[in-house]
């Protein structure tokens, strides 16, 4: 299901600079809820309205396995914040600046042609349809 972050598996993770692979998983803390989104777009000519999937995301998730230098990420709990510009589910941890969503381009180059979930100290740009950390 990839309406929502993967409950296990392999993240590519900054770990003191080096990238690699950590299996990290994410445990769902209460029962699910169903998010909707109505995105609006406007044009000189007409206004168009669409609507975003429904998506059933979790209300909070806590993570486990990373790795020793991202060790103080291991226990935190992520809360539903909110969706992003094209409906994906987006979590920020409680009491620190740390995020989970969903992007299409990460690195909004066009060379990223597998969206994927992140994990980022950056919150997402929720106006952004690609490279939402802007960076």
């Amino acid at each position: 299901d990839i309406s929502q972050p993967p409950t296990s598996g392999d993240w590519t993770m900054n770990c003191a600079g080096n990238y690699q692979l950590q299996f990290l998983i994410l445990l769902e803390l209460t029962t699910t809820g169903s998010l909707t989104t109505t995105m609006i777009g406007a044009s000189t000519t007409q206004l168009t309205t669409t609507r975003a999937p429904v998506f059933t995301a979790p209300k909070s998730v806590t993570l486990s396995g990373a790795c020793a230098y991202k060790r103080a990420m291991n226990g935190l709990t992520y809360d539903l914040a909110g969706t992003s510009f094209d409906g994906w589910p987006f979590y920020k941890a409680k009491g620190v600046d740390e995020y989970i969503y969903h992007d299409a381009d990460c690195d909004g180059a066009g060379t990223n042609i597998v969206a994927m979930w992140v994990l980022d100290s950056s919150k997402p740009n929720t106006t952004a349809l690609y490279d939402l950390d802007g960076d």
